[in-house]
Protein backbone atom coordinates (compact mmCIF):
# COMPACT_ATOMS: atom_id res chain seq x y z
CA UNK A 1 0.00 0.00 0.00
CA UNK A 2 2.85 2.14 -0.58
CA UNK A 3 0.62 5.11 -2.53
CA UNK A 4 -1.87 5.26 0.02
CA UNK A 5 0.86 5.56 2.64
CA UNK A 6 2.58 8.43 0.13
CA UNK A 7 -1.12 10.18 -0.64
CA UNK A 8 -1.31 10.46 3.26
CA UNK A 9 2.12 12.04 4.14
CA UNK A 10 1.26 13.98 1.11
CA UNK A 11 -2.04 14.83 2.66
CA UNK A 12 -0.30 15.43 5.93
CA UNK A 13 2.14 18.16 4.49
CA UNK A 14 -0.89 19.63 2.72
CA UNK A 15 -2.83 20.29 5.56
CA UNK A 16 -0.03 21.36 7.86
CA UNK A 17 -1.39 24.67 7.62
CA UNK A 18 -4.95 24.26 8.48
CA UNK A 19 -5.41 23.35 12.44
CA UNK A 20 -9.21 22.75 12.35
CA UNK A 21 -7.97 19.97 10.27
CA UNK A 22 -6.40 16.71 10.25
CA UNK A 23 -5.39 13.14 8.79
CA UNK A 24 -5.99 9.99 10.03
CA UNK A 25 -4.29 6.82 9.09
CA UNK A 26 -6.79 4.80 10.32
CA UNK A 27 -8.76 3.07 7.15
CA UNK A 28 -12.46 4.33 6.80
CA UNK A 29 -14.47 1.86 8.22
CA UNK A 30 -17.74 2.15 9.44
CA UNK A 31 -18.00 2.09 13.38
CA UNK A 32 -21.89 1.41 14.70
CA UNK A 33 -23.82 2.34 11.82
CA UNK A 34 -21.54 5.20 10.39
CA UNK A 35 -17.98 5.99 8.53
CA UNK A 36 -15.78 6.60 11.04
CA UNK A 37 -15.28 10.08 8.52
CA UNK A 38 -18.97 11.01 9.79
CA UNK A 39 -17.97 10.35 13.56
CA UNK A 40 -14.72 12.74 13.18
CA UNK A 41 -15.57 15.71 11.13
CA UNK A 42 -13.10 17.63 9.85
CA UNK A 43 -10.45 14.38 9.47
CA UNK A 44 -9.31 13.36 6.02
CA UNK A 45 -9.85 9.37 5.60
CA UNK A 46 -8.09 7.64 2.74
CA UNK A 47 -9.09 4.39 2.06
CA UNK A 48 -7.35 1.12 0.96
CA UNK A 49 -5.85 1.55 -2.92
CA UNK A 50 -7.58 -0.54 -5.38
CA UNK A 51 -5.46 -2.24 -8.49
CA UNK A 52 -5.97 -3.01 -12.08
CA UNK A 53 -3.40 -4.70 -13.66
CA UNK A 54 -3.51 -5.07 -17.29
CA UNK A 55 -1.17 -6.20 -20.21
CA UNK A 56 -0.15 -3.55 -22.49
CA UNK A 57 2.46 -5.54 -24.51
CA UNK A 58 2.83 -9.30 -24.88
CA UNK A 59 6.31 -10.36 -25.65
CA UNK A 60 7.12 -13.80 -27.03
CA UNK A 61 10.05 -14.34 -23.93
CA UNK A 62 6.33 -13.83 -21.45
CA UNK A 63 7.78 -10.76 -20.01
CA UNK A 64 4.88 -8.99 -20.39
CA UNK A 65 4.55 -5.32 -19.62
CA UNK A 66 1.63 -4.35 -17.58
CA UNK A 67 0.13 -1.31 -16.86
CA UNK A 68 -1.08 -0.65 -13.21
CA UNK A 69 -4.10 1.75 -12.71
CA UNK A 70 -4.12 2.56 -8.98
CA UNK A 71 -7.43 4.21 -7.27
CA UNK A 72 -7.65 5.56 -3.97
CA UNK A 73 -10.47 7.67 -2.27
CA UNK A 74 -10.35 10.02 0.49
CA UNK A 75 -13.39 11.15 2.53
CA UNK A 76 -13.94 14.44 4.40
CA UNK A 77 -17.22 15.44 6.48
CA UNK A 78 -17.64 19.26 7.45
CA UNK A 79 -20.54 20.57 9.01
CA UNK A 80 -22.77 22.83 6.50
CA UNK A 81 -24.15 25.44 8.90
CA UNK A 82 -20.21 25.91 10.01
CA UNK A 83 -17.99 26.09 6.86
CA UNK A 84 -14.28 27.26 8.22
CA UNK A 85 -13.36 30.10 6.09
CA UNK A 86 -10.54 27.87 4.41
CA UNK A 87 -12.61 24.99 3.08
CA UNK A 88 -11.81 26.12 -0.11
CA UNK A 89 -8.06 26.02 0.62
CA UNK A 90 -8.54 22.90 2.38
CA UNK A 91 -10.18 21.37 -0.78
CA UNK A 92 -7.56 22.05 -3.15
CA UNK A 93 -4.74 21.01 -1.30
CA UNK A 94 -6.46 17.61 -1.18
CA UNK A 95 -6.78 17.58 -4.50
CA UNK A 96 -2.97 18.54 -5.46
CA UNK A 97 -1.72 15.83 -3.26
CA UNK A 98 -1.79 13.71 -6.18
CA UNK A 99 1.50 15.97 -7.37
CA UNK A 100 3.56 14.15 -4.25
CA UNK A 101 3.17 10.45 -5.53
CA UNK A 102 5.86 9.56 -8.56
CA UNK A 103 3.72 8.05 -11.68
CA UNK A 104 3.67 9.45 -15.12
CA UNK A 105 -0.19 9.87 -15.21
CA UNK A 106 -2.00 10.94 -12.33
CA UNK A 107 -5.37 12.34 -11.62
CA UNK A 108 -7.65 13.64 -8.51
CA UNK A 109 -11.30 15.22 -8.36
CA UNK A 110 -13.84 15.66 -5.88
CA UNK A 111 -17.53 15.13 -5.80
CA UNK A 112 -19.71 16.65 -2.77
CA UNK A 113 -22.51 15.30 -1.43
CA UNK A 114 -24.91 17.12 1.33
CA UNK A 115 -27.53 15.50 3.57
CA UNK A 116 -28.64 16.64 6.75
CA UNK A 117 -26.41 19.57 7.54
CA UNK A 118 -23.23 17.28 6.63
CA UNK A 119 -21.20 17.92 3.49
CA UNK A 120 -19.22 15.18 2.40
CA UNK A 121 -16.36 15.44 0.17
CA UNK A 122 -15.02 12.06 -1.90
CA UNK A 123 -11.88 12.58 -3.28
CA UNK A 124 -10.67 9.91 -5.57
CA UNK A 125 -7.04 9.86 -6.75
CA UNK A 126 -6.20 7.95 -10.38
CA UNK A 127 -2.43 6.75 -10.92
CA UNK A 128 -1.35 4.90 -13.80
CA UNK A 129 2.01 3.43 -13.79
CA UNK A 130 3.93 0.96 -16.45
Amino acid sequence: MAIRDDLITQLTLNLAGHSAYSISSELPYVSGEQPLYQKNMKTVYVDEQQEDITALFNSLDNNDVNQTETTVSAYLVTDAKNQTSDIDTVIANCLIARNGITAPQKSSSVTTNIENDIITYTFEYEFVTV
